[in-house]
């Protein structure tokens, strides 16, 4: 077995035509002349020995009908994104699944995936989607047959205090869920003491 650490890099290029369909946004005539292109490079999640980037290539139109000049924009990719949305969704999930800091995920992005990014980088992601990225797991929270659990016991060393206050984190030593025999579920949690 290799254990060499040699880094190799690949790319995944996405051409214009795979999110632009062809039509003046204008007009919505197909008679466009491309004035110019260049090829936006944003990190990827790498791999263990492989450096990842996506390649997009942007075209500026002049729409020969009415004149109109455009630049098409990638749903998935805005102008000002420079880091591809899987990184910014592995950090919110590190984060808030895993309960790592943000210093520690720039560590772990950078030694395990090849990508070199700061923590206070990381921090503005956080506050910036944690409102979207918290509903988007509010479904997985939601069980669907309460009446079938008896008890249910979380054991861990920490939770988080609350997406208000980010960063912080409140110590607990056990958290259970029980259904009483009335129907109501009681939740306990002891505090750890420092």
């Amino acid at each position: 077995m290799d254990f060499k650490i040699n880094v190799k890099t690949t790319y995944i290029d996405i051409p214009a035509e795979a999110y632009f369909k062809g039509n003046c946004p204008k007009c919505s005539s197909n008679v466009l002349k491309i004035r110019s292109s260049y090829k936006r490079v944003l990190p990827d999640l790498g791999a263990p020995r492989e450096q990842r980037f996506i390649r997009i290539k942007i075209n500026y139109y002049k729409c020969e009908t009415c004149g109109c000049s455009f630049s098409p924009k990638h749903p998935e990719y805005p102008p000002k994104l420079e880091y591809s949305p899987s990184i910014i969704l592995y950090a919110l999930e590190r984060y808030y699944r895993d309960n790592i800091s943000g210093y520690k995920i720039a560590d772990m992005l950078k030694n395990a995936h090849n990508v070199d990014v700061s923590a206070d980088t990381i921090h503005t992601w956080i506050k910036q989607h944690s409102d979207r990225y918290l509903k988007s797991i509010e479904t997985e929270k939601t069980i669907k047959n309460p009446e079938s659990i008896k008890t249910v016991s979380i054991d861990g060393t920490f939770i988080s205090a609350g997406k208000d206050i980010i960063g912080k984190k409140k110590p607990v030593v056990l958290l259970s869920v029980t259904k009483e025999k009335n129907g109501t579920y009681l939740i306990m949690w002891s505090e750890k003491k420092v």
